[in-house]
């Protein structure tokens, strides 16, 4: 399948805040998200099992 490119924006490209350290913390030592992926691939594994 040969995709068509990403229609480039108008205003030009998007700012982001700098990464600080407060923030990397915040994104990468937040685990929250992980453990209900690991409960989810837990939950498909069991039941692709029986």
């Amino acid at each position: 399948m040969i995709r068509s490119p990403r229609p480039v924006s108008k205003r030009g490209p998007v700012d982001l805040p700098p990464l600080t350290s407060a923030r990397a913390g915040a994104l990468f030592l937040d685990e929250r998200g992980a453990a209900t992926a690991e409960y989810a691939i837990a939950t498909m594994a069991a039941v692709a099992h029986f």
